[in-house]
Parts: C-alpha cells; sequence; structure tokens
C-alpha cells in the first residue's frame, strides 16, 4: 500500500495555524491552556501544533503507538484543555478524552466520514471556517514532550520559564540554529522532508526550525526506504532527519534501486535519538557524501553536534557541545573527571529548567553537580573535547565487579554481514551477578537459517567478539529473534528483553 505524502507550502501552515489558533479561542481554550494531539504526519498536525505554540499554549503530542491507558495517562497528566486526534485512532482516544469538554475536542478524518467515526468530536472542516490571517494575539508557548515509554510509564519533560514574550518558540530557534549551523545559505527556505514521526523531540525540532526558516514541507505519514527516496527526488527536498534504523533499511536497498533516485538537492540530513554504528554511518557518507549532521540530546535539553568531515576525523564522537552549553563528565560524587575517563554525562541547566510533571523524584534524580543534569548516559570527552558515548547506566552489565557496555560489544556484532539487528542484556549468573547475553535478529536471507546454521552464526558472532573486545565483553551465549522490538525513533526495547531473563532467575529461553 502506497505511503501516504503532503505537501505543505509555508504559507498555508501559518495560516492554517492562525485558524486553529482562533478555533481555540473561540472554544474557550485557556491562553496557557494545554492541547494534546494524537495524529499522524499530517498538514492537520502542522495546524495543531504551531497554531496551539504560537497562541501561548502548551502543546503535548501522543504517540500513535502507545496503549490505550499511556494516552489517557498523558492526556490526565498534561492537564489538556483541548484535543485534536486522527480518526484511525479513535480506539486509543475515545475513553482517554472523555473528561474533555466535546466543544474542544476535534477530530482529522481523511479516510471517511469523521462525526460518525468518533462521535461528541468536532470535524476538522469547523477549524478551517476561521480566518488564516495573521494571528493578532501571538504569544510564545511551548511544547510538554514525553519521554519514551519503553521504560516504564512516559513522563512529560516540563519547562520552568516559559518566555512571556511573542513567538518564536524555544523548539523553533533551537531547530532553525541548528538546520542553520550545517544547511548552505540557500537552501535553508528549501523543501524539509519529515520522515519520521513528529511526537518525537527530533522531528519535531527540526521540522519546527525548517518552518521558521520558511522552507515548504512534505510529510510522510511513515517510514518506507524506496518510498523515501522517491519523495527526495519528486520534491527536491533540501533537509530531512533520519535516525540510524532508517539508515539500515536504506543500506539494505537492492544497488540497482539505491541508484535510481536523484537525491542531488538534499544538502542537509540530520541525525540522532539512538546510537549509530560506525561502519552504518561511513556507508552512508560514501553513498550521499559528507552532509550527514549528528547531535546528541534529550527531550529535556543539552546538545552535541558534529558534521560529517568531524565524524570522519573523530568515528564514534557524537560531537562537541553547541555553543552556550557547557559540558562534564562526573564521577559517582558528582565531580569531574579527567578526558578519556568514563563517567556520567552532564549538562549545565540553562535559563528555562525543566521538571518531570508530577514526579519530583525522578526530577532530583537528574541533577548532578552544581546545577547539572544527566540524561543517564555514560560516556567521556577526549583531549579535544569531543564525546563518545558508551551506554546508558541503566544498561551497564555489571559482571564480576567490571562494567560491561552493551552499546560497545553491539557494535562489533552489528558490523557482521548476516545480523539485521541485535540487543546484548546481562542475565542472571550466580558466580557472577550477571552474563553478557547477545540476542541477534538475522538478516532476511538467513531468517530461516536451520538449528545448525544459527549454530555457525553464534560461533561466528562470538569468534568476532573475541577478535575485538576483551574477555568479559564476549557474549556467554548468542540466542536468535525473529524481530526484535524497536520504536520508530530505533531505540531498542530493551527493558522488555532484559525481562525475558529476569522474569524467572536463572531461566534461559
Amino acid at each position: 500500500m502506497p505511503v501516504p505524502i503532503h505537501f505543505l507550502r509555508n504559507a498555508d501552515a501559518i495560516a492554517s495555524a492562525a485558524r486553529f489558533a482562533r478555533a481555540l479561542d473561540a472554544a474557550g481554550v485557556p491562553t496557557r491552556g494545554a492541547v494534546a494531539i494524537l495524529m499522524a504526519n499530517t498538514p492537520e498536525y502542522i495546524a495543531a501544533y504551531r497554531g496551539a505554540t504560537w497562541s501561548g499554549r502548551r502543546l503535548t503530542p501522543c504517540s500513535t503507538r502507545w496503549t490505550a491507558e499511556d494516552v489517557a495517562y498523558v492526556v490526565e497528566n498534561c492537564e489538556a484543555d483541548a484535543v485534536v486526534v486522527d480518526a484511525r485512532h479513535a480506539e486509543l482516544a475515545r475513553e482517554a478524552t472523555r473528561a474533555i469538554d466535546p466543544a474542544r475536542r476535534f477530530v482529522v478524518d481523511r479516510g471517511g466520514d469523521a462525526a460518525g467515526a468518533l462521535p461528541g468530536f468536532r470535524p476538522w472542516s469547523e477549524v478551517e471556517t476561521f480566518s488564516g490571517a495573521p494571528y493578532e494575539k501571538p504569544l510564545c508557548g511551548e511544547n510538554m514532550l514525553y519521554t519514551s515509554g519503553t521504560t516504564g510509564r512516559p513522563k512529560g519533560v516540563l519547562r520552568q520559564n516559559t518566555p512571556s514574550g511573542p513567538p518564536p518558540t524555544i523548539t523553533a530557534l533551537s531547530g532553525a540554529a541548528m538546520m542553520s549551523a550545517f544547511l548552505p545559505e540557500g537552501a535553508r527556505d528549501g523543501i524539509h522532508l519529515v520522515s519520521s514521526p513528529l511526537y518525537h523531540s527530533g522531528p519535531n525540532a527540526y521540522c519546527d526550525g525548517a518552518l521558521l526558516l520558511g522552507a515548504d514541507l512534505v510529510l510522510m505519514e511513515k517510514f518506507d526506504p524506496e518510498a523515501f527516496l522517491a519523495a527526495v527526488e519528486r520534491y527536491r527536498a533540501t533537509s530531512t532527519f533520519l535516525v540510524p534504523t532508517h539508515f539500515v533499511r536504506l543500506l539494505r536497498l537492492p544497488a540497482e534501486v539505491r541508484s535510481r533516485y536523484d537525491l542531488s538537492s538534499l544538502s542537509l540530513v540530520c541525525h540522532g535519538s539512538a546510537p549509530v554504528s560506525i561502519p552504518v554511518k561511513r556507508a552512508m557518507i560514501d553513498w550521499w557524501g559528507p552532509i550527514l549532521y549528528e547531535f546528541y540530546g534529550g527531550t529535556e535539553g543539552g546538545g552535541v553536534q558534529i558534521s560529517s568531515p568531524e565524524w570522519l576525523a573523530k568515528p564514534g564522537s557524537v560531537g562537541r557541545p553547541r555553543p552556550g552549553l557547557e559540558l562534564r563528565i562526573l564521577d559517582d560524587a558528582g565531580q569531574p573527571v579527567p578526558p578519556r575517563s568514563e563517567g556520567r554525562v552532564c549538562f549545565k541547566l540553562d535559563a528555562t529548567p525543566f521538571e518531570y510533571k508530577g514526579d519530583p523524584e525522578k526530577t532530583r534524580e537528574s541533577r548532578h553537580g552544581d546545577g547539572y543534569f544527566s540524561l543517564g548516559d555514560i560516556g567521556y570527552v577526549d583531549e579535544d573535547g569531543y564525546l563518545f558515548l558508551c551506554d546508558r547506566r541503566s544498561d551497564v552489565i555489571i559482571s564480576g565487579g567490571v562494567n560491561l557496555y552493551p552499546a560497545k560489544i553491539e557494535s562489533v556484532i552489528l558490523g557482521l554481514p548476516f545480523v539485521a539487528d541485535c540487543c546484548v542484556v546481562g542475565v542472571p549468573n550466580d558466580e557472577w551477578g550477571e552474563e553478557v547475553r547477545a540476542v541477534v535478529q538475522l538478516d532476511d536471507a538467513s531468517a530461516h537459517a536451520s538449528e545448525a546454521e544459527r549454530a555457525k552464526a553464534a560461533d561466528a558472532i562470538r569468534a568476532a567478539c573475541r577478535e575485538k573486545l576483551s574477555g568479559p565483553e564476549v557474549p556467554r551465549a548468542v540466542d536468535f529473534d525473529p524481530a526484535l522490538p524497536r520504536t520508530e525513533t530505533g531505540k531498542l526495547a530493551r527493558r522488555a528483553i532484559r525481562d525475558r531473563y529476569w522474569a524467572e532467575k536463572g531461566r534461559r529461553i
């Protein structure tokens, strides 16, 4: 089935946003009220997002992959005064939004009768009756995104000092600044291709920034590798945001398919949200040229960045801090460590500090040292100030008192040609506490391998690890999974995989 793709001119996006802002005013949504949206990447998403955040409201996107329970929790936790939903997600939205005034519930239906699909909601056509002239009461609002729910219930990242002046928002400014740093001047108001879900912080920031720079938008409702290449060629896209999983899927396309499309318009490919292996990134630079720009940060803030030429000189690094941002590597006592010493990666809190809404304990746990916060990652900086990530603290395997980093082990395994995906976890070991276990997804050609062939693959994996890693880092065993669970941003649902082994301590599957 073809991937739905929408072209949205910059001027039309701004006019639609003004219409939605006026619709919120008419519905009595407070100027500093909250709006929740549950939508695909459609023009109405952009209208709702910008219309809310440029009229002083706080907007919270909900993931279309959450459970109904998670959606209900977020709608209540963000204190939504209004909601916009896609009729295709009616089952997720119906109960979650019951407490919201029907005059403030809007539904977008691109496939039929919205009123019939979701009774009690106002069809989007009512929003389109309002004027699209410049909004007369612009006020800087904000978004409140929720952290990934793969390791527990999502947590809202709430900015504590919303600017009281006019737009643009902090998100739009930061996205525009990051894009301007690497986009050629003539391409800044070109075509930005959105192929990742806008309810995630990375795609959200870069889309908002591109809109601020004057770019038109091309919105893909879901990612498909060949459809992506076709969209770049058709619309002459100049910038986009991708995640490492997209790189892997693109590189798996046959050579004749990859060479079929003209990608010469692309000037900037931003990527982040998950680690990328050195072989995969090098292959993408070889294919597309030095236009990849990587960032590391989070919904909470922070941010380091690295261009392709820098990365080729420092392979594996995620970059240096953006101007004005302080980065430190701190030990468990909150003290800075020397270059190349591993510790907790911490950023200085900026002028708009955050809190995890309704969770003071998690907020407190994120604070370290004198005014610093951490996203929970372990890493080090080299003598030139470039950051290298080791792993998340929560993912570190402690075997016999030694810290082992799954990401380091996974990078070796993912370099093998017959491996499609990999997750390394610590499993119970009576003597060492934990032992390293690799859970591997074979590529399509090997997916139906016999037991003997899988045993041979396991031997090859362990041999590669012995060649490149220390003894404790070599997996004690290799298990196979036909499809490892990942989010759209490429993050492994590591907790779900780890729980297979810890549900019944000591039992292997």
